[in-house]
């Protein structure tokens, strides 16, 4: 009887512990958010950054993203997706008020990341001086007193540094046909227009004659894997005789790419008539037009 006595208290207590265990995990309150912008990853839909002399803006539609400024043109999906997140995960490690902003270089930054998102709502975010202890940089909102303190390596990936900056989160696909979609390669160049085309038995042809599996798989990666070596933003050149064009069908889409050059050296990439400063080294050239010539000859 007093076994049976005893299991009974400890299933009461167990029962209050149980119960008490869930009124404190009801009715605790959630630690506050140390989020510096409000608009979720889902809502943001766009990012423009400033410096002094430097600005870049990607805007969101759908699971893709585009760059507008400096230059139009699509973004690094992966790239860009992992900027956004920085963004809205931004965290301060501390925040307090202080009138005096010359202090901390927040009157007059040049320094501005705005985050606007798809109802039309907009947090500009400014930043100051780097903080003389801790490795933090000052930041405020537009809208708001508080001045915050940041990690400098939160801050820095926002940084407009250079125009390597800018490439980073620009699409590095020179060409968009898979390779075993494309059915015909056309080469021109000053001395003449040449065809490289699958026949219908699925061999590659050059002139009428058959190219070997090796020299049209060698050709085939070469044209796939290219990809720019850097960007001059809206640098636009004419070309000379070293210039050429390269275009790839799959049988109802073309891609026509011109690679243009004056020095030889580095050659322009104009794709849908377009030009924006993306170029291509000739080192980098080199195995795509060994594979071309030794088709050619």
């Amino acid at each position: 009887m007093k076994t049976f006595r005893n299991t009974i208290i400890m299933f009461v207590i167990l029962g209050v512990l149980v119960g008490y265990y869930y009124y404190i995990k009801a009715t605790k309150k959630p630690a506050p958010s140390t989020n510096i912008i409000s608009i979720s990853k889902n809502k943001l839909s766009s990012i423009d950054i400033k410096d002094s002399n430097n600005e870049m803006a990607i805007v969101k539609s759908g699971s893709a993203y585009k760059v507008i400024k400096p230059i139009s043109y699509a973004a690094d999906n992966t790239n860009a997706s992992d900027l956004f997140n920085s963004l809205t995960q931004l965290k301060y490690n501390r925040k307090f008020t202080d009138t005096d902003l010359k202090k901390y270089g927040l009157d007059k930054s040049n320094f501005t990341i705005t985050a606007s998102s798809s109802n039309g709502n907009t947090e500009e975010l400014i930043v100051g001086n780097k903080s003389p202890v801790g490795n933090s940089y000052y930041a405020k909102l537009s809208n708001s007193q508080d001045i915050y303190v940041v990690d400098a390596s939160s801050i820095e990936n926002f940084q407009l540094t250079s125009s390597d900056t800018l490439f980073n989160y620009l699409n590095k696909d020179i060409y968009t046909i898979s390779k075993d979609k494309i059915s015909k390669v056309t080469y021109t160049d000053s001395s003449g227009t040449r065809y490289m085309q699958k026949n219908k038995s699925g061999k590659w042809t050059y002139n009428g004659k058959e190219i070997s599996s090796d020299k049209s798989e060698s050709l085939l990666n070469d044209i796939v894997l290219l990809s720019p070596t850097g960007i001059d933003p809206n640098k636009k050149i004419n070309g000379n005789n070293s210039s050429f064009t390269l275009t790839i069908s799959d049988g109802s889409k073309n891609e026509e790419v011109k690679f243009l050059t004056n020095d030889n050296t580095n050659y322009y990439i104009q794709k849908n008539n377009n030009q924006i400063g993306l170029y291509i080294t000739k080192d980098q050239l080199s195995s795509l037009m060994n594979d071309i010539k030794s088709i050619m000859k």
